[in-house]
């Protein structure tokens, strides 16, 4: 520790090698510093005893960062003190925080003892202010601070030499203005006659057990000398100090083992034969003398004394008979006697009252007054005491207010309020009044009863006594928390109070015991729609004294205090009620079953936004569908609820879906399970509903959506055009779809260049359909537009939700809104999450009270309660069929036909493909005729076909820059939701670099496949990876495996590219559709819009012979018209 730190704690009288002892040399130093840096203030000081002081204090490390520090004093009956700390540090115990507390008590009482006016103004009786001044002392008992001494032992370095000794030499001397003992070190020689010879001066400091040679000293002379050199206090160091003062515990200490040594001497009888030896105690009276008008104290003793001085007790020097003793009173302790010994002169005009106060001070203890007083005595005894019992609060203890019970006891009239422990236990109590002093004889039987009656109540005695009510202040604990204090409060005011008073107890409530606790049975809710009927404000809560409150503001903080809300749960169904705090000292009691139908809601919503700025709860009509409980209480008053009253009345009388009648001019027959997803939309929509249709790819997502549109329309409920929404390579398939299946359906298709001059027509068409992205691109057009049904296919589309295609989408107007698609999750729940923002925005909440409640506990944890909570609300609007649930409803084989439109760079060179193999074509029939031309149209189709299923396979120049292929594109948006549904596809192309291609795009999707071609050398292998293994596609040359192959595992056949004789693309589907296949099969035929490839189609239809001929390389006495031809070879449109 510095010497800055050993000055401050020596000025302030802290003794510092006890302060090392308890809080370490370290902490010491750090605690003077944090004292010097930072301001430290006094909270509270306690007297919990005579001796025991609890200290608080507060300090701020940082500007916003209060350090609170309890300091515990202890002044032990043999004048030392024992000293400990608790703090908010994370030290916790000791720390430095408390060392700096112990110096700012010491500070202010220095202030308090040392202040003087500064203020240069004539006090009107400084006489009066002075004996006030004294008379606090008294009442301090002013003990000071002593200190313990452990000296650390050592052995001196050699054997004491008999020719020398170290004595000790006694006088008196003044340090710091009080008249003290002093002590001096002298080396003397033994003489042989007798006695010492000539005396040279020690210093304490050279006395130690590292000097070398002869020494002069024992090992207690060590001790003692160590002890001195700690009391130095010459400005030069204690290494250069001769004469040492003796003060306090310490210093009676040393006196003590200098006494015992019989080398302690008086003054200048250092040269005498005889030392001090320890003496009798000399008993000492106090008295008052009178000089010129004012008292005098003095003390009076039994016999002549040299000197007389304050240590830790009082000491007598007798030099006459070389005597030091201990100076008694009968009745004062030291730091009393000191008290009335430093007594200013008294006015006498003032001595009754002084004898009253100091009456009042030392009521049981036989002290000199100033003046005699004419006392009554008045003695209580064998009175059973009257339990008083009185509820006040504090609000001390922080900001929550504290509710305190306390013990007084009547004897007789006479109240007893014990104030100290001592007080507590004392057989009798003495104390003065005015004239009067009062002695009562305590029932301690009695009392006791009393103290335990509040424990068996729940109460425990805090250990701070309380400035008003004593040491017998009680509390309930706040534990587990505090809401469950106030309920027992609420219990002990309501049946223990009334018990206690029937027994004689006197209840005594102050003016600040504010606790009231209200029982509410009527609730009040209030619902406040959007004039749209889609979203809602609902306010909840009830009337107590004529004041609205708002519950649901502490349902959520109910909430916010617990990580597990199924705990929560549990606890409240086993509790009647729960408690809440409305004010400072208002709480309410409300029953817990009544809460946990608000609180099941609250527990999904609840985020930190769940409220609006006005307390209440905001909500869509879909999330309303939950609350059935709130809305069917019968204890809640409800207003404006009747629209979502209704709703739920018709969902709670709903007996299922029943079958909706099919449009008239719908040119199909739907199946089975077709007409029940057409029965689910259309009781979606008579509910108001929105929901995403998720039947498995094939199974007629797209017929089933069109004849809920052609109703519509039939039905006259259609106001607006409907829109669709998909991807660019199902723009024709909904197209043709429509005019094959809902001709009454006028369709437009917003796509192209030339979109924009389409878009006049959309209020007179039934159906828009147009992309993703040009949604985007289109927005200003859409913004102000409303639609009957915005219908979004593959809707896994805007999976992203920070997408610009998802917000565009989500802020169209519509009255009703679908989702189309086989995989409504294909990577995470947030995609989940986003298709239901577009459809019932809210229903599923805020994102990231989404991720928070569902998405995370499933993902990450595996939580089942949570996926099955997920699944329940979102089961009734999403309606998913697989192949596998509907198989006994499908024929064996389906036919499917996909189509894509060419588009940009890959239309383009089509087109010029085309025009020239048109004009060379020509040419050589009208050289050849066309019979002869076989080989060069062959060779024009090819190139045609080509472009078709992807530029690269045509090895031209022009091909090079078009890197798009709209089949391929389309191949690659059904592949992974069919491997998703569990399918097991077969892929066919007459062309291997084709599936080369396809190869890569599989790779770069992670999609397992094997492959074959004429090329495979592991024919097996390659077949047992599909057949047996894990692969999911199975990409296929005509000529390595159009023949010849049981591959029964697939259930789904791809025709990438469409072969020109029927019967060999027959043979290739057959390798799937065939003996053993168990399940039905889906054959997909994917074709290019308007191109050489939708023309085949037709003309095999319509004209078998000739595709037959083309495919077959051309037969003798064929006959193939100019006409044919030049429809095959047709411009697109």
């Amino acid at each position: 520790m510095n010497h800055s730190s050993n000055n401050l704690l020596a000025q302030l009288g802290i003794n510092i090698n006890h302060l090392n002892q308890i809080f370490g040399r370290d902490t010491v130093a750090e605690g003077v510093k944090f004292f010097h840096d930072h301001d430290i203030s006094i909270d509270n000081v306690v007297d919990v005893s005579d001796r025991q002081l609890n200290i608080s204090t507060i300090a701020y490390e940082t500007t916003d960062k209060p350090i609170q520090t309890q300091l515990f004093f202890n002044n032990k009956s043999d004048g030392s003190f024992s000293v400990s700390s608790i703090c908010m540090c994370p030290s916790v115990r000791n720390c430095k925080h408390g060392v700096a507390a112990l110096c700012r008590f010491f500070v202010m009482l220095m202030e308090e003892r040392l202040k003087e006016d500064g203020s240069g103004v004539l006090q009107p009786d400084a006489a009066t202010l002075r004996v006030n001044q004294w008379l606090d002392d008294v009442v301090a008992q002013e003990s000071g601070l002593p200190s313990s001494f452990v000296p650390e032992h050592g052995l001196p370095r050699s054997e004491k030499s008999t020719q020398f000794d170290l004595v000790y030499v006694l006088s008196a001397g003044t340090r710091r203005g009080q008249h003290c003992l002093c002590v001096s070190l002298q080396k003397v020689r033994r003489l042989k006659a007798g006695g010492y010879g000539k005396p040279s001066a020690v210093k304490a400091y050279d006395v130690n057990e590292y000097s070398y040679g002869n020494v002069f000293y024992e090992e207690v002379d060590m001790e003692i000398c160590k002890v001195l050199s700690s009391l130095a206090d010459d400005h030069y160091g204690y290494y250069m100090v001769y004469t040492y003062p003796l003060f306090g515990d310490i210093g009676e200490l040393v006196l003590e083992k200098m006494l015992a040594t019989r080398r302690c001497f008086w003054e200048e009888m250092a040269r005498a034969s005889k030392p001090i030896l320890k003496g009798a105690a000399v008993e000492a009276a106090l008295e008052w003398r009178e000089d010129e008008g004012y008292l005098y104290s003095h003390l009076v003793y039994n016999r002549p004394l040299t000197d007389v001085f304050r240590l830790a007790n009082f000491y007598y020097i007798d030099a006459e008979n070389r005597e030091c003793g201990q100076v008694t009173h009968p009745s004062l302790s030291p730091a009393q006697l000191t008290a009335f010994l430093n007594a200013p002169p008294l006015p006498t005009a003032q001595a009754k009252q002084v004898s009253e106060q100091l009456l009042e001070i030392f009521p049981t203890q036989e002290i000199p007054l100033p003046v005699e007083l004419d006392i009554e005595n008045i003695d209580i005894s064998g009175v059973p005491p009257r339990i008083v019992l009185h509820l006040h609060s504090s609000s001390r203890t922080g900001e929550q207010r504290m509710h305190l019970a306390s013990l007084s006891f009547d004897y007789d009239g006479v109240v007893i309020v014990p104030r100290t422990e001592a007080e507590l236990s004392a057989e009798q109590l003495v104390w003065v009044e005015g004239t009067r002093r009062y002695r009562v004889m305590r029932d301690h039987a009695c009392e006791s009863a009393a103290m335990q009656t509040l424990q068996e109540a729940g109460f425990h005695r805090i250990h701070t006594a309380h400035p008003d009510y004593g040491v017998l202040s009680h509390v309930i604990l706040a534990e587990p928390t505090l809401e469950v204090a106030i309920e027992r409060w609420g219990d002990f005011l309501e049946n223990q109070v009334p018990a206690l008073r029937d027994k004689g107890w006197q209840v005594v409530m102050a003016d600040d015991f504010q606790l009231q606790i209200d029982q509410v049975d009527e609730w009040h809710a209030e619902l406040e729609s959007d004039g749209a009927g889609e979203w809602f404000e609902l306010a909840l809560g009830f009337e107590l004294n004529g004041q609205r409150i708002n519950l649901l503001p502490l349902l959520v903080e109910l909430l916010a205090s617990t990580d597990d809300t199924s705990l929560l749960r549990e606890t409240l169904k086993m509790e009647p009620y729960r408690l809440f705090q409305i004010d400072t000292h208002q709480w309410v009691k409300l029953p817990t079953d009544r809460l946990l139908n608000v609180l099941d809601t609250l527990i999904e919503l609840y985020g930190t936004d769940t409220l609006n700025a006005s307390g209440n709860l905001e909500f869509s009509r879909h999330e309303g569908m939950h609350y059935g409980s709130i809305l069917n209480d019968a204890g809640l008053q409800w207003k404006g609820a009747e629209e979502l009253k209704q709703l739920h009345d018709r969902l709670q009388a709903f007996k299922g879906i029943q079958t909706a009648p099919l449009p008239d001019q719908l040119h199909a027959t739907l199946r089975d399970y077709q007409q029940r997803g057409y029965d689910w939309l259309s009781f979606m929509r008579d509910y108001r509903f929105n929901g995403i249709l998720a039947d498995d790819m094939g199974l007629g997502k797209t017929i089933q959506a069109l004849s809920l549109l052609l109703y519509e329309k039939e039905s006259q409920r259609a106001k607006h055009p409907n829109l669709i929404i998909a991807p660019t390579s199902l723009m024709s398939n909904w197209k043709n779809e429509a005019q094959r299946f809902t001709p009454d359906l006028k369709v437009l298709i917003l796509q192209g260049a030339d979109r924009k001059e389409r878009f006049a027509e959309l209020e007179q068409v039934d159906i828009a359909i147009t992309t993703y992205p040009l949604i985007v691109r289109d927005a200003e057009f859409y913004q102000d537009k409303s639609f009957h049904y915005v219908l979004l296919d593959e809707a896994q589309a805007i999976k992203n939700p920070r997408a610009k295609a998802a917000q565009q989408i989500c802020q169209l107007k519509a009255q009703h809104r679908l989702c189309l698609t086989g995989t409504p999750v294909e990577n995470h729940l947030g995609e989940l999450w986003s298709m239901f923002h577009f459809l019932m925005p809210g229903y599923l909440g805020p994102l990231d009270r989404f991720n928070r409640l569902f998405r995370n506990p499933i993902e990450k944890q595996g939580d089942i309660d949570r996926s099955k909570q997920l699944q329940k609300r979102v089961q009734p609007f999403m309606l998913r069929r697989t192949k596998r649930e509907v198989a006994v409803e499908l024929p064996e084989k389906t036919e499917i036909i996909r189509t894509v439109a060419l588009s940009g760079k890959q239309r383009d060179l089509y087109e010029t493909v085309r025009l020239a193999v048109d004009r060379k074509v020509q040419e050589e029939i009208k050289k050849k005729g066309l019979s002869r031309s076989h080989i060069m149209i062959l060779d024009a189709l090819l190139k045609l076909r080509q472009v078709c299923c992807d530029p690269r396979l045509l090895k031209l120049d022009k091909a090079k820059n078009v890197k798009s292929s709209a089949k391929l594109e389309m191949l690659m948006e059904m592949l992974p939701e069919m491997v998703e549904s569990g399918n097991k596809i077969l892929l066919f192309s007459q062309f291997t670099t084709m599936l080369g291609l396809i190869e890569s795009e599989l790779k770069r999707l992670k999609i397992s496949y094997s492959k074959l071609t004429g090329q495979t050398r592991k024919r097996t292998e390659a077949i047992s990876a599909f057949q047996d293994g894990d692969a999911a596609v199975f990409l296929i040359s005509l000529k390595a495996g159009g023949t010849g192959l049981n591959l029964t595992a697939a259930d789904t056949v791809i025709h990438y590219d469409p072969w020109w004789n029927p019967a060999v693309e027959q043979q290739a589907t057959d390798r799937a559709y065939r003996l053993g296949q168990d399940k039905p099969v889906f054959v997909y035929k994917l074709l290019t819009e308007e191109t050489v490839e939708e023309k085949i189609l037709a003309l095999q239809a319509k004209k078998q012979q000739l595709a037959d001929n083309i495919y077959s390389g051309g037969e003798k006495g064929t006959t193939f018209d100019q006409a044919e031809l030049m429809a095959l070879l047709q411009p697109l449109a």
